[in-house]
């Protein structure tokens, strides 16, 4: 039976996700203002998908509060990941799936799954944190070798395999009217403290005089959100995203997605919503040139002092530009088709159906053969 952790940390028994399959995903992720939350965000996208066959349990930071809180609220266990012991006590262990950029106790882990005969699939981004998985997963627009040397492993790469939440691939579907005028504009900088950007990206709007419904993404840390909806953006109309509204409808309904180069760019490209894009770090720089070699994005910014006067020009010339908004929309949609997330999930379903040793056997008679894991969306 699977357990649950409450806010005192007491123990208790969820009857919802009892172990009825005998089997379990062992998932070790992370999340914080330093590393930001698009690891957990997708470690729970991949839980929900794969609750149907396995029993999902995460393997957190005892210090990590943001990790803990979701995986709470979203009805799944966790246990505290140990780096010195990081095999888990739990049986039924059937694959182990890997989604953070904290490398400590992640080489144990691996090799403790491998001593269990045990197959581990690990997801990057941009081929960062290479490890002896038997399976790397990177969904970004700019794969890189993820596969630690000397080991061979069935890589999937590209966008087919970026995970997004559920709600972003029934909605790309919909009709995308592009407006002559830019009237809504949406802003996701991600879960961490983006304060500093947001305050600048809301006063270059001001600046660039135009009546805006303007809606901000909150993230997961508090930083002083509710100072920013208390004061005068001029003829802009600004407010936060209610906890209770669905994030793609939003930026569906927006004229122009303004987004950091995470996986909030992916799911305005998805949606096909004009994006604007800008960099907190190299690593997202990195994104953003591509997104914008591609065509589908506009870049916004690079570093960490955001000038509002380059804002206001950035928005002048999208709104002024239907022709160029109508572009970016339709490479976007080009790019993301959202149901990655059912071929990771098809890939880790096989694995712990066919276990460690079958998935050994196609890579030795062929890496491209475990391309079969994947099947069609």
């Amino acid at each position: 039976m699977c357990v649950k952790w409450n806010h005192s940390g007491a123990k208790t028994l969820t009857l919802a996700q009892e172990n009825r399959f005998g089997k379990r995903l062992l998932i070790r992720t992370a999340a914080g203002p330093a590393i930001g939350f698009g690891h957990l965000k997708r470690s729970l996208v991949v839980a929900r998908h794969i609750q149907m066959h396995a029993c999902p349990l995460f393997l957190l930071d005892p210090a990590d509060i943001w990790a803990k809180e979701q995986v709470m609220l979203h009805g799944f266990e966790f246990a505290h990941f140990d780096r010195r012991r990081p095999w888990p006590a739990q049986s039924g262990i059937a694959a182990v799936l890997v989604d953070t950029r904290q490398r400590s106790g992640l080489h144990r882990l691996i090799c403790e799954a491998h001593r269990h005969g045990v197959p581990v699939a690990s997801i990057h981004d941009l081929g960062l944190l290479p490890l002896p998985s038997d399976v790397t997963i990177d969904g970004s627009i700019r794969p890189g070798r993820a596969a630690a040397s000397g080991r061979r492993a069935a890589e999937f790469s590209g966008t087919d395999y970026l995970v997004l939440d559920e709600a972003y691939s029934e909605f790309r579907y919909r009709e995308k009217r592009i407006s002559p005028r830019i009237h809504r504009v949406a802003i996701n900088l991600g879960g961490g403290d983006s304060s500093r950007y947001f305050r600048g990206i809301l006063s270059g709007l001001s600046a660039a005089g135009a009546a805006l419904q303007v809606v901000g993404f909150p993230g997961y840390c508090s930083w002083g959100q509710e100072e920013l909806s208390r004061a005068d953006w001029g003829t802009i109309q600004f407010r936060w995203l209610h906890p209770h509204e669905v994030a793609a409808k939003a930026i569906l309904a927006a004229d122009l997605v303004i987004s950091a180069g995470g996986l909030s760019a992916y799911e305005a490209l998805c949606l096909g919503t004009p994006l604007c894009a800008l960099a907190f770090d190299r690593h997202q720089e990195m994104t953003v040139a591509a997104l914008a070699h591609a065509g589908a994005a506009a870049v916004l910014h690079r570093g960490r002092i955001l000038d509002p006067s380059l804002v206001a020009a950035s928005f002048r010339e999208l709104d002024a530009d239907r022709a160029r908004r109508q572009t970016l929309s339709l490479k976007g949609r080009g790019i993301v088709d959202g149901n990655g997330a059912k071929r990771v999930t098809r890939i880790l379903r096989a694995m712990m159906r066919d276990g460690r040793k079958s998935v050994a056997r196609r890579l030795r008679k062929s890496p491209e053969s475990v391309a079969s894991l994947a099947g069609a969306p």
